[in-house]
């Protein structure tokens, strides 16, 4: 325990944190299931069965992201983290600098062999779709430092006030694409004379993870916020299908990483893992902890696999019920690419060191 802005709150230790670890794995799996579930997203129209399942799959684990973006604030946020800049940039930094390339040029050899593409720089620097969180966490790496000395220097007070900011920015974010509420456009135009986009920025999940796992919250707000959580998976898949309907066409605006619904689905799977206990976490630390070492590859590699699954015909998302096919394909993915960063970490890195 410390002080800070005159309140006793929890600080980590040097020992790993095994449910920070199980939540990794989660949010890790998460983002497959959304790439699964997304890859049919735009074939099939709001109104057909399909659709809902996929819809429905996509609010439940949108939280992905902003829950990487929270874990690492906790690790990066600390006082003796921050303090060594040229350790964050030649360690942290430089490491994720080699991935992007590494992992952009393994997508462009498989284009240029699976699907005869002709090589290029412009697609080996644009990379994936899904590498744009590297450039993005590497920014919050970069500022860190200046984050910090907020972080440990914030009061419970700070911690409400920047939590209240959030809820009001990600509500107004939400509202803002709801295109069936009468008058609409002239909202929108007094919300974009708001600096919303000030406050719904990932930074803020940076320190919101830090600030939730710092300070502690009645029981009463956690369940709370547990409701809210829940409530959000279907109120996002709810408003996705009526608004898709109005529109005519299908909206992906609420699975938005600063929508309320995302925002209250990230906090609550947060706080569950923060305060879930079970024997079975110290029986099986070793093998969580080995499990969540590899995310990061798992996350590099998903989507090729995923790509040599479905360009291959191996297996397709339409051979089952979208009910089961989404989750089965999400696992047999995840199983494969861990086997194969787990074989890479332990043997081939080893052999080379």
């Amino acid at each position: 325990m410390k002080v800070v802005g005159g309140k006793m709150v929890k600080v980590l230790k040097n020992n790993r944190n095994y449910n920070l670890d199980l939540l990794r794995i989660l949010a890790c799996f998460m983002v497959i299931v959304i790439h699964v579930a997304a890859y049919r997203w735009y074939d099939v129209p709001y109104y057909i069965f399909d659709f809902k399942v996929y819809n429905f799959y996509d609010s439940l684990v949108r939280s992905a992201v902003p829950l990487f973006v929270m874990i690492s604030g906790v690790f990066f946020l600390k006082e003796s983290k921050t303090k060594d800049i040229k350790k964050i940039y030649l360690k942290n930094i430089l490491k994720l600098i080699i991935i992007y390339f590494l992992g952009s040029l393994l997508y462009c050899i498989y284009d240029v062999i699976a699907k005869g593409t002709t090589f290029s720089i412009g697609n080996f620097i644009n990379a994936p779709f899904h590498f744009w969180y590297i450039p993005m966490i590497i920014g919050l790496y970069v500022v860190s430092p200046l984050l910090s000395i907020i972080a440990n220097n914030s009061s419970r007070r700070i911690f409400k006030y920047f939590s209240i900011l959030f809820i009001i920015c990600s509500t107004l974010k939400t509202i803002s694409n709801i295109s069936f509420i009468p008058y609409i456009n002239h909202i929108n135009t007094l919300i974009n004379k708001l600096p919303i986009d000030l406050i719904c920025g990932f930074y803020s999940y940076f320190l919101l993870g830090y600030f939730l796992y710092n300070f502690e919250i009645s029981r009463k707000k956690e369940k709370l916020i547990y409701f809210l959580g829940i409530s959000s998976v279907f109120g996002c898949a709810i408003l996705t299908y009526i608004t898709s309907k109005y529109n005519g066409s299908n909206t992906t605006a609420f699975y938005n990483e600063f929508s309320i619904f995302t925002f209250f689905e990230a906090i609550s799977l947060f706080l569950y893992f923060k305060n879930f206990k079970s024997k079975y976490i110290e029986k099986y630390k070793d093998k969580i902890f080995t499990i969540a070492d590899c995310t990061l590859g798992i996350y590099i590699l998903h989507v090729l696999v995923m790509y040599g699954l479905f360009d291959l015909n191996i297996i397709k998302i339409t051979t089952f019920n979208p009910i089961v096919s989404v989750p089965l394909i999400s696992v047999i993915i995840f199983l494969i690419c861990l086997i194969i960063v787990y074989i890479y970490k332990k043997y081939i890195l080893k052999f080379k060191n």
